[in-house]
């Protein structure tokens, strides 16, 4: 290389490097540098390469050695690898580095080499306002959360391997839904109402995850937050799967809504008074002209009746009931020099206004005046919602509104339709009118209706279906889930109903039965949730896994000379059966996965399914530690197993880490962290073997 090519490389900060792994581990890992490298991490007198690969890797942050340990377990020969990471120097500066490079994997180690250049003046935060925003990683933060700053007060990430959640940024002026960072389901505990803990655990759940990442849309979420001051307080939070540095993960960013939800609560309040106002009869009230103040004398729902004066009365209505066009009405009918004059001239008139009701569509009260020719400074107001003419309007919203959303007429002989009624304005329904009801019931299932219910419904709507339904059971009735524009879950229920049977005229009537269908899935998520046996494989859940163990560890704890084994196991190539073979044969793998741990292990040990293909086996009363290699390499052996469809091959395998009780933990959680990082090393040297915490040796059945 000239010197002129050098300048450049020195002037942008670009320099060429190797790492080499010995796959026996005989040799530290070895790192070469070029000068500019040398000189960007300040390593100039540094000549040993294995002293370089372990002040460089020293140096990397701590959250970002993963994916630095991850580029080795790349299997494919001339692998393109691309990572980024922060790098602290000796002025205890962060720099950020991009790494570009190739993997060649021999028999006896791995190799990457390419080019590392520092592109920490991408990262800057000069246009940060350190003042409102707390960024606690500025790098993912830059990466990909920068556009969000001025929408979201929050923003975590959550690494779907360790389930580890990760603070990105958060405002500082606002509450913040976590303090610290660590594992989200003790984080969920610790810090969501109980009665929403499942908003979020549920959407961890792989079968959630492999919605998202089929729809790749985001899922949207509410649930309580505990408050820094106490109490809990409403967000919004949003959730999706994003690629860093190869890995996959959450992202989850979010809001406040708790304003948003107690203005919900004084609308619905709202709602409620006047819809006792409609369904009432009458109020009267005798009104004092010359103190102009009101006295009831039948009492009704409504603040406008519990006026103490004429004015306040004029204000609730205009302000509250009456639709904005009567509110010049209802000042000049109410008006003391009107009332006066009513009852002056003993007459009797009144004034009927139209409702702002958006629980029926629209409703009416009718405001009557009479005066008396005894008491000429007093009148007397009788206020009722109105019968005749408008009466059949008031009932026909009134049923409409408290069944349905949507009402349509549907002529099945010309497929033509027309919504007669409705108060949908979510846009998630079907048009308002058409000449082609068939193909807008095919549009509508396409844009709305949830993957697992499409079939079904493109078929129960068909007018030829339901016709031939409500001519052999005399009623025609589904429930389906959609998505609506938010991206948010509702649950729908339909009605078909004859409207004109000999013309095959029908009426649909549609439901919104989400809080009902919520409350219900609830009910069963909780009994789920006490169950301590894993629903799909019948082994223990993590639940009723930790459950068992720590009454175990009680025991164990007491006693003298005994030693158990905490073994963590991970299927290897698990995702691929799924995604080639599907979720069908997915779930037939995990049971048999099931059936061969109990078979292999005794009646006494505790086998458990923690989610996805992660299992645990903890072993009680082991006399002799020893015999454990030869154990899990029959284990290995037995979980060396394939799946088919006939045209395709999936061959699974499992990763064993293990720990034991005592000597490296004496809770669930101590365990349970050893025996991850025993895991985590054989996932990291070729998978498909053994290890034991604290040792360098990796088990294979061969």
């Amino acid at each position: 290389m000239n010197d002129i090519s050098i300048n450049i490389f020195e002037d942008i900060k670009l320099g060429k490097f190797k790492i080499t792994i010995n796959k026996d581990r005989s040799i530290e890992p070895q790192l070469y540098l070029d000068d500019v490298l040398k000189s960007l991490f300040n390593l100039q007198d540094v000549n040993s390469s294995e002293k370089l690969y372990k002040y460089w890797k020293s140096h990397v942050k701590q959250d970002y050695l993963k994916y630095i340990d991850n580029m080795f377990e790349q299997k494919t020969s001339d692998k393109l690898v691309e990572i980024e990471y922060p790098w602290k120097n000796n002025q205890d500066e962060w720099l950020y580095i991009r790494l570009n490079g190739q993997l060649t994997d021999n028999n006896s180690y791995i190799e990457i080499q390419g080019y590392q250049q520092d592109i920490t003046s991408l990262f800057s935060s000069k246009y940060i306002d350190e003042k409102l925003y707390n960024i606690r990683d500025p790098y993912k933060y830059k990466k990909y959360c920068s556009f969000y700053a001025d929408v979201y007060d929050e923003i975590y990430e959550i690494d779907l391997e360790s389930y580890y959640l990760e603070t990105i940024f958060f405002r500082k002026d606002v509450n913040k839904t976590v303090e610290e960072n660590g594992n989200i389901f003790k984080l969920i505990r610790s810090h969501i109402h109980p009665d929403d803990r499942h908003v979020l655990s549920d959407v961890l759940l792989s079968e959630n995850i492999n919605k998202m990442r089929l729809q790749k849309n985001s899922k949207c979420l509410e649930f309580r937050s505990k408050k820094q001051l106490g109490g809990y307080e409403w967000v919004k939070m949003y959730c999706m799967l994003v690629n860093f540095n190869g890995k996959e993960n959450i992202l989850l960013y979010g809001y406040s809504i708790e304003q948003a939800k107690q203005r919900e609560a004084i609308r619905k309040e709202k709602e409620a008074i006047v819809s006792a106002i409609v369904a009432d009869h009458t109020a009267v009230l005798d009104v004092d002209l010359k103190t102009e103040q009101i006295n009831p004398l039948k009492y009704t729902v409504g603040d406008y009746t519990s006026s103490s004066n004429i004015e306040q009365m004029i204000y609730n209505l205009v302000e509250f009931y009456a639709q904005k066009v009567d509110e010049k009405k209802i000042r000049q009918f109410l008006s003391v020099e009107n009332l006066r004059r009513i009852a002056l001239n003993d007459t009797r008139t009144y004034c009927d206004i139209q409702l702002k009701n958006e629980v029926f569509g629209y409703g009416w009260l009718r405001i009557s005046a009479m005066g008396s020719k005894k008491l000429k400074d007093r009148v007397f107001l009788m206020i009722k919602n109105i019968s005749g003419d408008y009466m059949l309007e008031i009932l026909m919203n009134e049923y409409v509104s408290k069944n349905c959303e949507d009402l349509y007429y549907i002529n099945c002989n010309t497929n033509s339709f027309i919504e007669f009624s409705g108060k949908n304005t979510n846009g998630d329904n079907i048009s308002r009118q058409g000449k082609d009801y068939i193909a807008d019931i095919q549009r509508y299932v396409d844009r709305f209706v949830v993957e697992d219910d499409q079939a079904f419904v493109r078929q129960k709507m068909l007018p030829i279906y339901v016709l031939e339904c409500l001519e052999n059971n005399g009623f025609c009735n589904l429930s389906y889930g959609i998505l609506d524009n938010d991206g948010d879950y509702k649950r729908k229920f339909v009605q078909f109903q004859y409207y004109d049977k000999e013309n095959n005229i029908i009426l649909l009537m549609r439901s919104d039965i989400t809080a009902s269908y919520m409350l219900n899935m609830e009910e069963q998520r909780k009994m789920r949730k006490d169950a301590v046996t894993d629903y799909l494989t019948g082994i223990y859940n993590r639940f009723g896994l930790e459950k068992q163990i720590n009454e175990t560890l009680d025991i164990l704890n007491e006693m003298e000379d005994n030693v158990s084994a905490f073994i963590l196991l991970d299927l290897d190539n698990f995702k691929n059966v799924n995604d080639m073979l599907g979720h069908i044969t997915g779930d037939k793998a995990l049971k048999r996965v099931a059936n061969i741990l109990k078979r292999n292990f005794r009646n006494s040990d505790l086998v458990a399914r923690l989610g996805g293909d992660e299992f645990v086996i903890f072993m009680k009363n082991i006399k002799d530690e020893d015999i454990i290699p030869n154990f899990m390499k029959r284990l290995l052996k037995n979980l060396n197993i394939e799946f088919t469809d006939g045209i395709n091959t999936v061959k699974i395998a499992a990763s064993i880490g293990v720990a034991l009780f005592p000597k490296d933990g004496k809770t669930f959680d101590e365990l349970y962290k050893n025996a991850d990082k025993a895991l985590y090393s054989v996932k990291n040297n070729a998978k498909n073997g053994c290890t034991i915490y604290g040792q360098n040796i990796i088990y294979n059945y061969h």
